[in-house]
């Protein structure tokens, strides 16, 4: 009975490789039916402070999405445009880790601070937990003993439908990280959604760790701001201001929240063109709504209300406004209710 549990096994294995080779080749193919260029797409190197618990420096890679509607899934090379990621100086690889995110246990990264700065590659997610990564034709063997990464038939990707596809508030997805003492360069190549039914896919992307960037609050004006940060996050706070912006925060924190979710996006915003959207479509007929920017001293620079005709699918509205550089609050009022979020403009 044994070579047959044997051959079953091996079976099912052959069975699972050739499922996920096709499903890769299938969403790289479905380009051929609808394919735009995202040309703003590009890749961004956080340097990380490690705090001397590994030697060598850790850096993050990340790739930068033109707008939060975009997604990424897949991360490949094939013959014509192969995948390339090289270190003058070995990958740090600690003896609990593993090539790809999959394989970090956090309750084990608790425990081991090293462990935290493996190198590794991945979508979206620094660990095992939840994460739905896969990867096909592959070879990390090289990578495992702190050499290179070459891809020409093959990479790493996830469902369209993982959260951890869409990018961050600061427009990022996670792609990978590397600590070495030596200086890392790669070329990758990128595909996801710019919405369910426009896939976009840009080949050739360079990085190299000497243009890294330290990521933190770049806006003097937040009381967080870091003179050190090179790369706004979107984690700046802001605790003070003179008295007219205080009067709008205090009105904000008096009034209820509101009640349907929504978001601000792109944020940070790179262009003129400012989307609000709700997390469930709204009969703006019936529900009195306003949009109003301030700049971070309290200056009211956009009011405008929510009318019907210009919601778009129900829960979307769209304003066009040339805003400066820098941070600024976005305050929804419906009714006697009213929230208020951040929007950064980084052009």
């Amino acid at each position: 009975m044994q070579p047959n549990i044997v051959s079953s096994n091996l079976q099912e294995t052959k069975f699972n490789l050739n499922s996920m080779k096709k499903l890769l080749t299938f969403l790289i193919a479905s380009t051929l039916v609808s394919l735009a260029q995202a040309n703003d797409v590009q890749l961004i190197v956080q340097k990380v402070n490690n705090n001397g618990a590994v030697a060598g420096d850790t850096y993050r890679v990340f790739a930068q999405m033109p707008e939060v509607t975009h997604s990424l899934h897949i991360v490949f090379g094939d013959m014509q445009n192969p995948l390339t990621i090289e270190s003058t100086a070995p990958f740090y690889q600690h003896e609990y880790g593993g090539n790809s995110a999959v394989n970090l246990s956090d309750a084990t990264m608790q425990t081991s601070v090293a462990l935290q700065y493996d190198s590794y590659i991945t979508l979206g997610y620094s660990n095992s937990t939840d994460n739905g990564m896969w990867d096909i034709g592959v070879d990390f063997t090289e990578f495992n003993e702190g050499q290179s990464i070459l891809v020409n038939n093959g990479g790493w990707f996830m469902l369209p439908t993982d959260a951890k596809c869409t990018a961050d508030a600061a427009g990022l997805v996670l792609i990978a990280q590397f600590t070495t003492t030596g200086v890392v360069t790669g070329t990758l190549n990128l595909q996801g959604w710019t919405s369910p039914q426009q896939v976009w896919q840009k080949k050739g992307l360079t990085f190299t760790t000497t243009q890294a960037q330290t990521f933190g609050c770049t806006d003097s004006a937040a009381s967080n701001y870091s003179v050190q940060a090179t790369f706004n996050d979107g984690t700046c706070h802001f605790d003070g201001g003179n008295q007219e912006q205080q009067a709008v925060l205090a009105v904000s924190e008096s009034k209820e929240a509101v009640t349907n979710s929504w978001e601000v996006f792109p944020n940070p915003l790179r262009d003129n063109l400012i989307h609000v959207q709700f997390k469930t479509a709204i009969d703006f007929r019936k529900v009195a709504s306003k949009i109003e920017i301030l700049d971070m001293t309290g200056k009211l620079i956009v009011s405008q209300m929510i009318s019907a005709d210009s919601v778009v699918g129900g829960n979307r509205i769209t304003l066009t406004q040339d805003l400066a550089n820098g941070s600024y609050k976005v305050v929804l009022t419906q009714a006697n209710k009213q929230e208020t979020q951040t929007l950064v403009v980084q052009k």
